[in-house]
C-alpha cells in the first residue's frame, strides 16, 4: 500500500504540474519575449614618463625618472568617452509583457568577466515591484558639490540602499514601500538574525517608505524627495533613518538659478541615527552674450561635530569664447583657515580634429605659504573614426613650507584611446 500511495502521489503531482503549466501558458499567450543587446567599450594605451618619481632601483639607488607603458586602469570606462580607462560591457535587455530586466557582462581590470542582474522589475500599470531602485536620486546632488560631503557619512547623504520595493506612480508622484533586502534568513525567508553589516539592526530586516514628486510651472522646475527606514531588530534607543530633500531650478532669459537642500540621519554613537546633517547648495549662471558665461556656485554643511573637516565652498568664475579659443578663470573660496582657497586659469583651443589647453592652478593661496603653481598643458588629435591621440604635461615644484606639503610633479603622458 505504501508503494501505491507514492505512485499515486507522483501521478497527482504530475497532473498538478501539467495543469499549472497550461494555466501559465494561457496567461502568457500572445506575450512575446523581446531582447536587445547593447555594448560599451573603451581602450586607452598610455606611456608615462615620470621625472619626479623619487623611486629606488634594484641596486638601492635613487631614480627620479621612471618610464611606464600600460593600459589606463581607472573605473569609468563605461561612460564611453575616449580616454576613460579600458573595458567592455555588454547588456542583454529582456522584456516579456510586464517583466523587464537584463544581464550585464563586464570585463575590465578588476576581473576577467563579471555578470550581474540589472533592474528586474514588473510593471503593472501604475504599480511596479522588484528592483525599482531608490527615489532619492535627485536632491542629494542637485547643485554644485552637494554630492561631495568629504567625510565618511557621505554615503548616507544619498539615502539608504533599496534592494526590494513596490512602487505606485501617478504623473509626477512616486511612492514606494521598500527595504534593503540584506538579512540572515532561513530557506523560506524567515528572518533568523542580524547580518554582519547590520549596525544595531539598521541594515538588516529593515523596511520603510519613500516618495518623490517632480513638477514644473512656467520657468520653474522642482523636486521633493523623502525616505523613512526603520528596523524591527533595532535597539530600544535607535532612531529611524530619515532623509528629506528639495530642489528647484528657475530659468529666465539669460539667468539660471538652482537651489538644493537636504537633511539626512547619521550615526555618531551606539544608538543608530542619533544625529543629522543639513546640506545645501546653489548655482547662479548668467549668459549676457552667447560667448560669455558668468557663474557663482556654493555648497555648505550644517553638521555640528559630525563632520570635523567640513568647509563651506564658494566658486566664482567666468568663461569667454572667441572663435576657437575659450578663456576660463575661477576663484574658489573656503572658510577653512589658511587652506583651501584656489585660483584657476585656463586657455583651451578647439578646431576640427585638434584640441589643446594650458592651465595654471594656485592652490591654498590663503595659507602663509601657498602651494607652488601647478602647470598643466596638452594637445590632442582625433581621427575621423574617433581614435584619439594625446600628449599631456604636468609640472609643479616641491613645496615643503606649504600648509599642506606638496610633492614635486614633473610628468609627461602619451596616450592613444578609443571608446564607443
Amino acid at each position: 500500500m505504501k508503494a501505491i500511495k507514492i505512485a499515486s502521489g507522483v501521478a497527482v503531482s504530475a497532473l498538478a504540474l501539467a495543469i499549472s503549466a497550461q494555466a501559465n501558458a494561457a496567461a502568457h499567450e500572445g506575450m512575446a519575449t523581446e531582447t536587445e543587446w547593447s555594448f560599451t567599450g573603451s581602450m586607452e594605451f598610455l606611456t608615462v614618463v615620470d621625472m619626479a618619481a623619487g623611486a629606488v632601483n634594484r641596486d638601492g639607488d635613487a631614480t627620479d625618472t621612471v618610464i611606464d607603458v600600460e593600459l589606463d586602469e581607472e573605473d569609468d570606462f563605461d561612460e564611453g568617452a575616449a580616454g576613460d580607462a579600458w573595458g567592455l560591457e555588454t547588456t542583454l535587455s529582456v522584456v516579456h509583457g510586464p517583466f523587464s530586466g537584463g544581464f550585464i557582462l563586464t570585463g575590465d581590470d578588476e576581473s576577467d568577466v563579471s555578470v550581474e542582474l540589472d533592474d528586474l522589475v514588473v510593471t503593472d500599470g501604475a504599480i511596479s515591484f522588484g528592483q525599482t531602485g531608490s527615489l532619492v536620486d535627485e536632491t542629494h546632488e542637485y547643485a554644485y558639490d552637494m554630492d561631495d560631503s568629504g567625510d565618511s557619512a557621505a554615503a548616507r547623504s544619498e539615502g539608504r540602499d533599496v534592494g526590494a520595493a513596490l512602487r505606485y506612480t501617478m504623473e509626477g508622484l512616486k511612492v514606494q514601500v521598500e527595504g534593503s533586502n540584506r538579512k540572515d534568513a532561513s530557506g523560506d525567508g524567515v528572518v533568523t538574525g542580524i547580518d554582519a553589516t547590520g549596525a544595531n539592526g539598521t541594515d538588516s530586516s529593515d523596511f520603510g517608505v519613500a516618495a518623490q514628486y517632480m513638477g514644473e510651472a512656467d520657468a520653474l522646475s522642482y523636486v521633493a524627495e523623502a525616505q523613512f527606514r526603520t528596523s524591527s531588530l533595532g535597539g530600544d534607543d535607535d532612531s529611524p533613518y530619515t532623509y528629506f530633500g528639495v530642489g528647484a531650478t528657475y530659468t529666465m532669459d539669460i539667468v539660471t538659478a538652482k537651489f538644493g537642500l537636504n537633511q539626512y540621519s547619521v550615526t555618531t554613537s551606539a544608538d543608530a541615527h542619533d544625529d543629522a546633517i543639513l546640506e545645501y547648495g546653489f548655482e547662479l549662471t548668467a549668459t549676457p552674450i552667447d560667448a560669455l558665461s558668468v557663474y557663482l556656485k556654493g555648497q555648505d554643511l550644517d553638521s555640528g561635530d559630525v563632520v570635523t573637516e567640513e568647509a563651506m565652498k564658494l566658486l566664482a568664475g567666468a568663461a569667454y569664447t572667441v572663435d576657437t579659443l575659450t578663456f576660463t578663470g575661477e576663484y574658489l573660496f573656503t572658510d577653512a583657515e589658511e587652506v583651501g582657497d584656489e585660483i584657476f586659469a585656463e586657455v583651451a583651443y578647439a578646431s576640427g580634429m585638434i584640441g589643446a589647453y594650458g592651465s595654471v592652478t594656485l592652490a591654498n593661496i590663503d595659507a602663509e605659504t601657498g602651494d607652488a603653481p601647478l602647470i598643466e598643458a596638452g594637445v590632442s588629435y582625433t581621427q575621423e573614426n574617433g581614435v584619439k591621440y594625446a600628449a599631456d604635461y604636468d609640472l609643479r615644484a616641491e613645496e615643503t613650507d606649504a600648509t599642506i606639503n606638496q610633492a614635486e610633479i614633473n610628468r609627461f603622458r602619451l596616450t592613444a584611446a578609443y571608446a564607443f
